[in-house]
C-alpha cells in the first residue's frame, strides 16, 4: 500500500514487488563496487587509511615473489590505482595458479571492481584451494551467484568459518555473524517455493544475528521482510520501526549523545552519518512504502538519501512514487523530471525510461481525477467561483 484513497498506487515495473529484493538490473550503487560481504554497515574510511605510505608499494613489508605481488596489488587498489592493482593480482594467479592467497585476492578484487563472471570463476578456484578458511570468498559468492540455493550454500560455509573464528576469540566475528545470518535469510527466502518452508530456520538465524550484534538494525529489517512475505503486516511494520529507531539513534557507529563534550578525531569524521549504508536505507524506504499507509517516514528517508547522493535514479523514482501515494502530484512530477534528466545523462537506460514514463502516466491520471473530484465537491457545496 502506498498512501491511501484513489491516488494510492503500487510502484511500476521493478518497484511493483517492494520488499526484500530489488531488480538486479537496476542496482542502487553506481560505483561498480559491491557492498561489504555479509553486512549492511558502512566501511569507516578508505582502505588506504589502514595502510602506510602512498607511493609505489612493490616490495612493501619485505615480501618477495607471489606474496609481494599480492601485497602490491592490494596496495594499489587501496589507493584506487585499479589498473595496476588488478594487473599485479592477475599476474600472481598466472604465476602461481595453485596459490590460495592469490586466488582469493584476485577473486575479491574482481568482485569489487571487475567482471562478475570472472570474479565467480576466481572465487570458486579459491574455494577449491582452501575450502575451510577465509570466509570472504564464500560471502562474495553468496552475493554473486544467480542460483539462490547455491548462494545459500556458499553463505552457510562462510558463516561456519566465521563461527569458528568466534570460538577462537576473534573480536570482529560477532558483527560478521550478524551480517552473514541476515544474508543467508535473504537467500533462503529467494530459494524457497513457499516462505513458510524456511520461516523457522530464518527466525532462528535472525535471533542469532540479533544476539551477535545487539546494536545492529539489520536483523529487525530482515525480520520485517520475512513477516511481510508471511502476510503478517502488523508484525512486519513493528519490526521495521524498531530497525529504523535503532539506526536513527546512532551516528558513526556510536550512540548519539547531544550533551556529549569533546569528541575525538574519528568521531568528528563520522559525525552526522548513519551507521547503516545508503543501500540499506533505500531498502528501508521500499519496505516502509509497502507496509505503512503513512508515507511520511519513507519520504524522510528518501529525502535524506538525496541529500547524500543526487546521482541515483532509483531514489528519485521511489521518492516520486511516495509523493504520488500521498497525493503530492506536482512534487511527484517534478521528481520524475529530475529522474528522466539524470537517466538520460547516465546513458538513457530504456527500461528505466519506460518505468519512469509509466509512473508519470499514473501520476498525471491521478492528478486529473483528483482535480475533477475536488471540482465536483466544490460545485455540490455551492461554492463555484464566478
Amino acid at each position: 500500500r502506498v498512501g491511501g484513497g484513489d491516488c494510492a498506487s503500487r510502484a511500476p515495473g521493478r518497484f511493483r514487488d517492494a520488499g526484500v529484493f530489488f531488480d538486479s538490473s537496476s542496482r542502487v550503487s553506481t560505483s561498480g563496487a559491491m557492498p561489504p560481504p555479509g553486512g549492511s554497515k558502512k566501511k569507516k574510511g578508505k582502505r588506504a587509511k589502514e595502510k602506510s605510505g602512498g607511493g609505489s608499494s612493490r616490495g612493501v613489508g619485505g615480501g618477495s615473489g607471489i606474496d609481494a605481488l599480492i601485497e602490491s596489488g592490494n596496495e594499489h587498489l587501496a589507493f584506487e590505482r585499479l589498473e595496476e592493482g588488478m594487473a599485479d593480482l592477475k599476474r600472481a594467479c598466472v604465476l602461481a595458479p595453485d596459490n590460495a592467497d592469490a586466488a582469493e585476492a584476485y577473486g575479491m578484487a574482481l568482485a569489487e571492481f571487475g567482471d562478475p563472471v570472472d570474479a565467480i570463476a576466481a572465487l570458486k578456484r579459491a574455494a577449491q584451494l582452501r575450502p575451510n578458511e577465509g570466509f570472504e570468498k564464500f560471502m562474495y559468492l553468496g552475493q554473486l551467484l544467480d542460483d539462490a540455493a547455491a548462494a545459500a550454500t556458499c553463505t552457510r560455509q562462510g558463516l561456519a568459518i566465521i563461527e569458528h573464528q568466534s570460538s577462537l576469540g576473534d573480536p570482529d566475528a560477532d558483527e560478521r555473524i550478524c551480517g552473514a545470518c541476515c544474508a543467508l535469510v535473504e537467500q533462503l527466502i529467494a530459494a524457497a517455493d513457499d516462505v513458510e518452508d524456511v520461516a523457522d530456520e530464518c527466525d532462528a538465524l535472525l535471533r542469532r544475528a540479533a544476539e551477535a550484534d545487539v546494536h545492529s538494525a539489520e536483523p529487525m529489517q530482515a525480520m520485517a521482510s520475512l513477516r511481510s512475505l508471511q502476510g503478517r503486516t502488523e508484525e512486519a511494520l513493528e519490526a521495521l520501526r524498531r530497525s529504523v529507531a535503532t539506526w536513527r539513534s546512532r551516528r558513526g557507529g556510536r550512540e548519539v549523545d547531544p550533551d556529549a563534550g569533546e569528541k575525538d578525531d574519528e568521531a568528528d569524521e563520522f559525525e552526522g552519518e548513519y551507521e547503516v549504508s545508503f543501500e540499506f536505507r533505500f531498502e528501508t524506504a521500499k519496505l516502509l512504502l509497502e507496509l505503512d499507509e503513512n508515507t511520511e517516514e519513507a519520504v524522510m528517508v528518501l529525502e535524506e538519501l538525496l541529500n547524500e547522493r543526487d546521482d541515483v535514479v532509483d531514489v528519485w523514482h521511489l521518492l516520486a512514487l511516495a509523493n504520488h501515494g500521498c497525493c503530492n502530484f506536482d512534487r511527484a512530477l517534478e521528481l520524475l523530471d529530475h529522474a528522466d534528466a539524470l537517466n538520460e545523462k547516465q546513458g538513457g537506460d530504456e527500461h528505466v525510461a519506460a518505468d519512469l514514463m509509466e509512473l508519470r502516466s499514473a501520476v498525471t491520471e491521478s492528478k486529473e481525477r483528483w482535480e475533477q473530484d475536488v471540482g465536483a465537491d466544490h460545485k455540490m457545496g455551492g461554492g463555484e467561483d464566478e
